[in-house]
């Protein structure tokens, strides 16, 4: 049930080592106190780095609302999930050496019941599936919730 994978504590220089692997990278959960440092090494390494807060976000079209406002989607954005996919393939308005989503709150998506919270991790998912056959990584963290 969880997403690609828990990393359960960031160890600082294994994380310097891995961010910069396109194969590697997915959508992984992450524990709230290691925010810090991975942002803070994936800055270093140059990535584009989006911290995206869902609170209080139960349909899908606020997620994508906040989504398109927290990662400064063009204007061209379509307000659903195949304008997600496409925005989240594309970042030509943001170019970097890869790219860090560290998304924040979801519990009030999730517990919504409806198969938009996977739908949201399959895009995420294809999303990085994509970066990687260009050689760059695109990682999306889901902060632990207590």
């Amino acid at each position: 049930d969880q997403p690609g994978g828990a990393l359960c504590t960031v160890n600082r220089e294994e994380l310097t080592d891995t961010l910069p692997q396109a194969d590697r990278a997915g959508v992984f959960s992450l524990p709230a106190h290691d925010i810090a440092t991975l942002t803070e090494v994936a800055t270093e390494r140059r990535f584009a780095v989006f911290h995206v807060n869902l609170a209080g976000c139960i349909e899908s079209s606020e997620v994508l609302e906040r989504l398109a406002d927290q990662l400064h989607f063009p204007d061209w954005f379509g307000q659903n999930w195949d304008a997600l996919a496409d925005c989240l393939t594309d970042f030509s308005w943001r170019e970097a050496e890869g790219y860090v989503l560290i998304i924040e709150r979801l519990g009030d998506f999730r517990a919504a019941g409806d198969d938009d919270f996977d739908t949201l991790i399959e895009i995420l998912s294809d999303a990085s599936a994509s970066w990687s056959v260009m050689g760059i990584p695109f990682w999306a963290f889901l902060v632990l919730e207590a």
